[in-house]
């Protein structure tokens, strides 16, 4: 019997996951406990870069994950299987009965309802779900009903939410939001000198990230120039292609504003660095998010989680619906969490630009927007506190096993 399975149902969720997986094995040693990860949705690459072996029905539909905000999504995820997916996800569940002494899910029903049919004792760290949402999405009433009989323990992203749990019973620990850690600046700094003002641009790391670069790019040369220089610094996917992005970039009418800075030196995994109009300036960086974030004054964004971390660190947002799977109907949604950490503007150029510069140029709204995101996403440390409660968990039900062994 393996000690823990980890279950998430979304790109975001794998990666809280990892971090709390590695934080376990960091407390556990490295080689004590026997851990697999099933992602629900998606190949599930943040767990394989961390060197774990990845079991269970995988799900890549079209939609990401996200059919339930549009039906257009729902209509192509049917299209392409999303009953045969499912059921198969449901007699994968089934058949992991008895293989794991613990589950640790990540995400809302999806991964819930797994480790239930399962029949396996399991931890729940509610990433997507939060009291900040309305009631359509909020905990359902069947989360919280699975939850009180089910789950061991339920740890919610912020503390907002507790009191909504307690009151439907359901065993609840807040410990912090797993998202927020391993977010330190590394001290490299970003090669941007001090006096400019720096702007982070989060594409997103799913399959529209470069449409969404090219988009960024096009509203960014709009922006009007204020008393100090302007530098937007893309953090980019840590597995993209600069090179094929410089391509992309070179073709691309969108980005015509924009010119590789002859004086820098280009290629490898280095940072791309792009003239702009008005002494603007565009940076490029695979390995540099949490950098840029601490750098930034405020952030434009059509990610998922990237966005959440922004504002988690004290970051204005101005986001953006994406190309993809996170459009309007998703920036409607998330808009709902954030509150007045973010605002929403339409995908145009004269839109995104008209609202960095007023948000540049308003600083008493950017304070507003910063204490109220870091409200939201609470503090670092939660990834080790939970960890801690797991290996605890796993401890106690290991010497209860042993005890009725003796028996």
């Amino acid at each position: 019997m393996k000690d823990v399975l980890f279950l998430g149902n979304g790109h975001g969720e794998d990666t809280i996951a990892v971090k709390v997986l590695r934080a376990l094995r960091a407390q556990a040693g490295p080689e004590a406990l026997s851990v697999e990860a099933w992602p629900m949705v998606g190949t599930g690459a943040a767990y394989r870069k961390a060197g774990v072996p990845v079991v269970g029905a995988l799900n890549t539909l079209p939609s990401e994950g996200f059919a339930t905000l549009d039906w257009s999504m729902m209509w192509r995820d049917l299209q392409a299987g999303w009953i045969a997916t499912h059921w198969r996800q449901v007699r994968a569940a089934r058949a992991m009965a008895g293989r794991y002494r613990m589950m640790v899910a990540v995400g809302d029903i999806v991964p819930i309802a797994a480790a239930v049919l399962a029949r396996t004792p399991f931890y729940f760290v509610g990433s997507a779900k939060s009291s900040y949402y309305d009631a359509l999405h909020g905990y359902t009433g069947l989360e919280k009903r699975l939850l009180r009989r089910h789950c061991l323990m339920t740890f919610p992203r912020d503390a907002f939410t507790v009191s909504e749990l307690e009151r439907a019973h359901v065993p609840t620990l807040y410990l912090g939001n797993p998202m927020m850690d391993e977010l330190d600046a590394s001290g490299r700094g970003l090669g941007v000198a001090d006096k400019t003002t720096v702007v982070a641009m989060l594409p997103g790391s799913r399959a529209d990230a470069g449409d969404n670069l090219l988009a960024l790019l096009q509203a960014a040369a709009s922006v009007e120039p204020g008393a100090a220089p302007l530098c937007f610094a893309f953090a980019l996917h840590p597995d993209a292609d600069l090179e094929a992005i410089r391509r992309m970039i070179a073709e691309d009418p969108r980005a015509a504003a924009w010119r590789p800075y002859a004086d820098v030196p280009q290629g490898g995994s280095a940072p791309i660095f792009y003239r702009g109009p008005a002494a603007s300036s565009a940076l490029l960086a695979t390995d540099a998010f949490a950098d840029i974030l601490h750098r930034a004054t405020l952030a434009v964004g059509m990610a998922g989680t990237a966005n959440e971390q922004a504002i988690g660190l004290g970051l204005p947002l101005i986001t953006v619906p994406g190309s993809g799977s996170q459009g309007e109907k998703y920036v409607r949604m998330k808009m709902e969490y954030f509150g007045p950490a973010a605002i929403a503007v339409a995908r145009r150029p004269e839109a995104i630009a008209g609202a960095v510069s007023r948000l540049l140029a308003d600083p008493q709204a950017r304070a507003r927007m910063q204490a109220a995101g870091r409200e939201r996403m609470g503090e670092p440390g939660a990834s080790r506190a939970i960890a801690g409660h797991i290996l605890h968990g796993l401890v106690r039900a290991g010497s209860e096993d042993a005890s009725g062994a003796a028996a």
